[in-house]
């Protein structure tokens, strides 16, 4: 017979691990799944500046690794495992992962996905990425960034400090913060990281080691010799796994189910938000609970 659990919450980043702190505090051991690391969108996360108690920022890597050893100091334990179903029947939830698991109350902390672009790739290399921290330790390398917003900026400042990083915006208008584009310009980067307005990616393809890109700018046919391609053009709720009556409810929290962090926030993609989204769903469960 399949264990019943009080409380499952699906994702390990900031919301997540703030639920499960805050439950834990409150007596009530969570069930918490993670299909890769924990700490979501923080492990590509080149600096964090307005989290509070870091006045002089923090590395997403650094705050990754103090969220990890406070869960430690919790003892709250995480399944490696990814969620692939979430269902609800009667007043059961039954989560679909390596097995099946059951839980009286679901926290949905899954995050977010990159958004694909329409244009695809001959021969798929794999060398195109839509996240940072598969490369984010290479060196020495030619990088393409396609996109314009805050995570272009973060991603080039973060790879710009070893490698060569070409930034390519198919429009004029920059969607960033001016503070991340200015830092960019600051001298210590300015050799290392350049950008490119009003150009439209072609195509890529691969050529033995190197990827080959083909561009379109002001009329003209421009090709680009690179090691990666990083896509940061925006990202979309991971909701996926949800059954069809759940996610006909998203964003809305359901009776005994609670969409928190960056899952429903859009946008508005901060850690801050986040901690705030789980320790309150953690504090709504633990009043209900209690009154029961």
């Amino acid at each position: 017979m399949t264990k019943r659990h009080k409380v499952a919450i699906i994702g390990a980043g900031p919301a997540g691990i703030a639920a499960a702190i805050q439950l834990q505090r409150s007596g009530i051991t969570p069930l918490v799944f993670e299909q890769t690391r924990i700490g979501g969108l923080l492990n590509n996360a080149f600096f964090v500046e307005n989290y509070p108690g870091f006045p002089d920022g923090i590395s997403g890597h650094e705050l990754v690794a103090k969220f990890r050893k406070h869960l430690r100091k919790w003892k709250i334990s995480l399944l490696n495992e990814r969620v692939t179903n979430l269902v609800k029947k009667k007043n059961t939830f039954f989560i679909m992962a390596r097995k099946q698991y059951c839980a009286d109350k679901v926290i949905i902390a899954s995050g977010t996905a990159p958004k694909r672009p329409k244009i695809w790739f001959e021969n798929s290399p794999k060398k195109v990425v839509f996240e940072i921290y598969p490369i984010k330790n290479v060196r020495k390398k030619k990088i393409i960034i396609i996109g314009a917003g805050d995570a272009a900026y973060d991603y080039a400042l973060n790879l710009g400090r070893h490698n060569s990083v070409t930034i390519v915006n198919r429009t004029e208008q920059r969607k960033g913060l001016n503070l991340l584009f200015r830092r960019m310009k600051q001298a210590k980067y300015k050799k290392h990281i350049t950008y490119i307005p009003n150009t439209k990616l072609l195509g890529i393809t691969q050529s033995h080691n190197n990827l080959i890109t083909r561009f379109a700018s002001k009329g003209e046919r421009v090709t680009l010799s690179c090691d990666y391609v990083l896509y940061a053009i925006g990202r979309q709720p991971a909701i996926d796994f949800l059954s069809a009556s759940i996610k006909k409810k998203f964003p809305r929290d359901g009776g005994n189910f609670f969409f928190v962090g960056d899952v429903k926030q859009g946008d508005l993609r901060q850690t801050s938000i986040a901690v705030g989204d789980g320790i309150k769903a953690a504090m709504r469960i633990a009043q209900r609970l209690k009154k029961r």
